[in-house]
């Protein structure tokens, strides 16, 4: 009579596909089971480094009046490279002049490695004095105050704002460090503040 058991060698390799089998079934479920978590995290976070990408050009419309003055268009827009930035965001700020104002869109859309991508945009009008006012009223008052007022750790690194256009020179250094945000449910986000006694923290520029 023919024996059909597999010798030793195989049966170990047929039990290492079945491991492998059964954990990718567990990886497949944890993914499906933790996405909608997954997702809300990313919309919040996309939400939040917007509204702190805004905050970031008021503080700096407050500390250097007429700043924006120096760009020669009435429209600019200006890029961090997401090659550069934790977790490969896309931050983008397009801005018009106005006589006491600039009226700015801030966009942010997730990075390539993101399992489910989401995006957020930002309407304010900064003033001469740094004042905001959103186009959306308390929603992102409110998200400006929560990072104004939370708790922050420096990430150790500085972006520089560019054109899309690498080749051309930026009139003005707009300098944005990253920063982690620690919600009161312990969940942290990425956000971007604006740099504090960069040469005296030592911290690496792009």
């Amino acid at each position: 009579m023919k024996d059909n058991k597999l010798p030793p060698l195989q049966k170990i390799i047929a039990s290492i596909f079945a491991l492998v089998f059964i954990a990718s079934l567990f990886f497949i479920g944890y993914r499906i089971y933790t996405k909608p978590a997954y997702e809300a995290h990313e919309q919040k976070q996309a939400r939040l480094l917007a509204v702190s990408a805004v905050s970031l050009f008021s503080e700096k419309t407050a500390r250097e009046p007429g700043i924006w003055a120096r760009f020669n268009r009435d429209e600019t827009e200006l890029i961090i490279d997401h090659m550069k930035i934790k977790g490969n965001w896309v931050v983008k700020v397009n801005f018009n002049n106005k006589e006491s104002h600039i009226e700015v869109i801030s966009s942010v859309s997730s990075g390539w490695n993101s399992r489910s991508p989401r995006s957020a945009e930002v309407r304010a009008k900064i003033y001469n004095d740094g004042r905001v006012e959103y186009e959306d009223g308390e929603g992102s008052q409110s998200i400006a105050a929560a990072i104004k007022s939370g708790s922050l750790i420096a990430l150790g690194k500085v972006h520089i704002f560019r054109f899309p256009d690498e080749q051309k020179k930026v009139p003005a250094v707009i300098e944005a460090e990253e920063s982690l945000l620690t919600d009161q449910e312990g969940n942290e986000y990425l956000i971007l503040v604006y740099p504090e006694n960069i040469p005296d923290k030592g911290m690496p520029s792009e």
